[in-house]
């Protein structure tokens, strides 16, 4: 636990980059995710997370009249390019410093349909840190009372693994555990919220550690759950598991069967989200 994880008084969730657009008009998808994190407590916080393929966050930016001075940080949840692939967008509008793990710049693969799939941080390294100032971190980081990216997920659970993510060690694609995925765990009076990227670690797994670390139980976990290659019986596991939470909001990489198995067994937990969507936590 976290000593003093700290509350704030509410946020507003604005996002930005997702594969759906639940109100058809202005706003548009793409394959990708991200989201901006408006936070109110001593002091009003904006936190980006994630900058999705590209394509979408500038203009679903502008659709939503914020303004880029109001963000304060960037937050990478992982390296892959649907969440980072508007980054150079992002940072010719902001000088906001990015906080993601040291893995940022490696090398990531995905098995898709039959063969490899490069889906890394499309951009050079020398580009990014030449545009912006990178905090790395692997351990929890609370940037504010109330406010903590994760680091590192610990993996407690024995049916979420990551058997599709790879990397390249020595001219050889290897399993990769994707330990650069992380999330942004916010407590305010109504709960801990826990906003995930992609959870490549598992959400079960991103939900104990948010959790453990501020000894609340969540009011809501929103984001991508990366089912969309899952089992049956894992989607089944992870839905009842998520059931802790009051509001479960699955979008991006999540897929449509973990969203039928919550509302399965409780209708009233599932909020559908997409680009466009703005709710209050």
């Amino acid at each position: 636990m976290i000593d003093e994880f700290g509350e704030v008084k509410k946020a507003e969730v604005f996002i930005l980059a997702d594969n759906f657009v639940p109100k058809p008009g202005k706003f548009i998808a793409e394959y990708g995710f991200s989201a901006f994190l408006k936070i109110y407590g001593d002091e009003e916080i904006g936190v980006l997370l994630d900058t999705g393929a590209g394509y979408a966050i500038e203009h679903n930016w502008e659709q939503f009249s914020l303004c880029w001075d109001e963000v304060n940080y960037i937050v990478l949840s992982h390296r892959h390019f649907d969440h980072t692939g508007g980054l150079l967008k992002v940072l010719d509008k902001t000088n906001a410093p990015i906080i993601a793990h040291p893995n940022l710049f490696k090398p990531s693969f995905l098995w898709v349909r039959g063969r490899f799939v490069d889906g890394s941080l499309p951009f050079p390294e020398s580009l990014i840190r030449e545009k912006a100032r990178i905090y790395m971190i692997r351990d929890p980081l609370k940037i504010a009372p109330g406010v903590v990216i994760s680091g590192e997920i610990p993996r407690v659970t024995d049916f979420e693994k990551s058997p599709e993510t790879f990397s390249l060690e020595d001219g050889r694609f290897v399993n990769d555990r994707m330990d650069d995925d992380m999330a942004v765990f916010i407590k305010t009076k109504k709960g801990l919220s826990i906003i995930t990227g992609c959870a490549h670690s598992g959400v079960v797994n991103t939900v104990k550690r948010g959790m453990e670390l501020s000894g609340e139980s969540p009011f809501m976990v929103a984001g991508g759950f990366h089912l969309i290659f899952a089992d049956r019986e894992r989607i089944q596991k992870t839905a009842e598991e998520l059931m802790v939470a009051k509001l479960i909001a699955p979008t991006h990489c999540s897929g449509f069967g973990v969203a039928g198995e919550i509302v399965r067994r409780d209708p009233s937990k599932y909020i559908p989200i997409g680009a466009g969507i703005r709710f209050e936590i």
